[in-house]
């Protein structure tokens, strides 16, 4: 499984580079910029968001093999699954309303949804319903609710959800990546009829952000050489981005130090183990904020060791609407069981 992970960190990394949207006829890389910064600051938005794996392979595990669930059993259960989120945002006082469902496609579709409600101090988490996984009866209907400060202290940590905090680290990491980026080689004006909107959607600008395979080698070398390094000076150089991140400074602080050497192994990982088949993003922007975005991603690791092969395919896309407008959330959850309640009914024995 530690291919799986390098591959899921430097899918992280890939990611960074298409973190949002794009604008009235401003050149592509500056209207990216200014809908991200302007969407990131808004008061409050819905999002409706759909998310598919379009591909899943994953190296043979010997201990799974032998335990009789063999890895492409497991991936195949994924294999077409698709996340589809609905939210609702407000900035001040802090609140989230989001209701998250996972649909498993197959002869016997499964679909399991998961509402949740999180503000600055506490999650609210209503518990699916699974088939042939029943809840007990002292659950159903009702929310788990999460005493986020409690639950950072038992880990060891201090809760500090900041969104003025978090939203401008999002700011300065965007505007870190995006700077190092060449307009020409990387952004694109696209036409309304090839963007595939959802209908009746108007935009003023749409923007085409691509990684391809003629422009990956140059990718890898900003990646390296600029972006990254930026991201750690900018990390260690604001201790409320730390605390949001949850980063120990001394940690980022040797990461620097040792970049040199460690550059060398991330560029050879990227460069030679590590192809990608799609790595695209296209926003949709109306009155600068950005209401559309879509894409995908598609990448393919292969160790250098074993030769074995980890695949990650994914598309997306989502549509941001009502920005600014005061949304009318329900009352919280007063019903509610806590965690440990949950825990201490699904480990009591059956009868009590």
């Amino acid at each position: 499984m530690k291919q799986a992970g390098r591959l899921g960190f430097i899918a992280l990394i890939l990611l960074t580079l298409i973190i949002a949207g794009c604008t009235n006829n401003t050149p592509p890389k500056a209207a990216l910029q200014e809908a991200m910064m302007k969407t990131m600051e808004a008061d409050s938005y819905k999002l409706a968001m759909n998310i598919q794996l379009d591909e899943l392979e994953l190296p043979a595990v010997p201990e799974a093999e032998a335990s009789g669930l063999p890895m492409a059993s497991l991936t195949g259960m994924f294999q077409d699954a698709i996340i589809n989120v609905d939210a609702v945002y407000a900035k001040d006082p802090m609140r989230m309303d989001m209701n998250m469902e996972l649909v498993l496609p197959g002869m016997m579709e499964m679909k399991v949804a998961i509402p949740m409600i999180m503000t600055k101090d506490m999650l609210y988490v209503k518990p699916p319903e699974i088939p042939m996984l029943p809840l007990p009866e002292e659950t159903k209907g009702k929310y788990v609710a999460i005493d986020l400060k409690e639950l950072a202290k038992q880990q060891g940590a201090e809760l500090n959800i900041d969104p003025g905090a978090q939203q401008k680290l999002a700011q300065e990491l965007s505007k870190a990546v995006l700077e190092h980026f060449d307009e020409k080689t990387y952004f694109s004006e696209v036409k309304a009829a090839d963007a595939g909107l959802p209908e009746g959607m108007k935009a003023d600008q749409i923007v085409k952000f691509a990684i391809t395979e003629e422009n990956y080698p140059q990718t890898v070398e900003t990646i390296v050489n600029d972006v990254l390094p930026q991201v750690l000076d900018i990390l260690l150089a604001n201790e409320a981005y730390l605390e949001a991140l949850q980063v120990q400074k001394a940690d980022l602080e040797k990461a620097k130090a040792d970049w040199e050497t460690n550059k060398t192994e991330l560029l050879n990982v990227l460069q030679n183990d590590l192809k990608v088949n799609a790595l695209e993003m296209t926003g949709a922007i109306k009155d600068k904020y950005m209401v559309y975005q879509s894409g995908k991603l598609g990448l393919e690791m292969t160790d250098a060791e074993s030769g074995q092969k980890t695949k990650l395919g994914v598309s997306f896309s989502g549509e941001y609407s009502e920005i600014g407008k005061s949304p009318a959330f329900e009352e919280l959850p007063t019903d509610t069981i806590t965690l440990e309640q949950l825990m201490g009914l699904f480990s009591a024995p059956a009868g009590m």
